[in-house]
């Protein structure tokens, strides 16, 4: 059995064999809803299988990469985009512009969305942006695990989701009706989940999983690590909540207990409940809502100090 270190250093001399790495993503906040239903999420998720195809990686025989974008994780919301990537900034940018331009015909609000990128520099680091990615569809939908939200990479990471069609079972008329227009070459042999392109065929499942020692230390990450979390969120200037109720309740629990010397929110005063409000907004990106239920203030203070997020 492998020991810890040992572990480590596959994980690290893994990092070190791509790059540069980023966080590419569009914003949560100013764009109103992209993808309204089930058939507009099948679709985007064809469209990136189709960019990342286009746009992919090569190697040559000496094992050198050409100047391709291998996508590592991603996660599609109703209205913004996580990535995970490798690759140039200039290629990532026009992977996306790609994936744009194709919706644009068909979601015209698409038009003014833009990507941006966050450079990611270390081994932890990337293992808090891919975690926190694949958690975006849990967050935001209380429907859905972590391992089963089914609009990015992450019910495959480690999960073992069989898929019963391949690309070659589809025939022209199918295929255009999965692209919305004229049908792309694809292998083969990719499989089909659902009707759309599932991402283990053009996504770095087993390089992204290579980043974590192994299956339990990647549960154990989307299940139970949140500090790391708040500081890449917070990082990230247009993203929108990123921690369910409870999980907030519990780090707000330790940070009063730890700065205002008291057991519990319960125990705090008006005035310091304004102050963890404001700490809830800029630093945890919180809705009005979610300070409200969390801090137990009137949605009348809360609006009042946030007017801007009142609904």
């Amino acid at each position: 059995m492998k020991n810890y270190a040992l572990k480590e250093r596959e994980c690290e001399r893994a990092f070190q064999s791509y790059g540069p790495y980023w966080h590419a993503y569009t914003s949560g906040k100013i764009t109103p809803i992209l993808f309204a239903n089930t058939e507009d999420l099948v679709f985007v998720m064809n469209v990136i299988a189709q960019a990342a195809y286009a746009f992919r990686a090569e190697f040559d025989p000496d094992g050198r990469q050409s100047a391709g974008v291998i996508l590592i994780a991603f996660e599609v919301m109703n209205n913004h985009f996580h990535f995970v990537t490798s690759g140039e900034r200039e290629r990532i940018q026009d992977f996306f512009a790609f994936i744009r331009r194709r919706l644009m015909r068909f979601i015209p609000e698409m038009r003014g969305v833009e990507l941006e990128l966050k450079p990611i520099t270390d081994l932890n680091s990337l293992r808090n942006n891919i975690v926190y990615t694949h958690r975006n569809g849990y967050v935001a939908n209380e429907n859905y695990t972590p391992f089963s939200y089914p609009w990015g990479s992450g019910c495959d990471y480690f999960g073992n989701i069989p898929t019963l069609t391949r690309y070659a079972d589809y025939y022209l008329g199918p295929r255009r009706k999965m692209f919305r227009g004229r049908a792309p070459e694809l292998p083969e042999d990719w499989p089909v989940r659902d009707g759309y392109v599932a991402p283990i065929a053009y996504c770095a499942i087993r390089f992204g999983m290579s980043m974590f020692r192994d299956a339990h230390h990647y549960f154990s990450a989307v299940s139970r690590q949140v500090e790391a979390y708040g500081e890449l969120a917070a990082g990230l200037d247009d993203d929108g909540e990123f921690l369910t109720d409870p999980e907030l309740f519990a780090q707000m629990s330790k940070m009063v207990r730890d700065h205002y010397n008291v057991s519990g929110l319960k125990d705090l005063s008006r005035a310091q409940k304004l102050d963890l409000a404001r700490v809830l907004h800029y630093d945890y990106h919180s809705s009005n809502g979610q300070i409200r239920r969390v801090l137990g203030l009137s949605q009348y203070d809360v609006d009042s100090l946030f007017p801007l997020k009142a609904k």
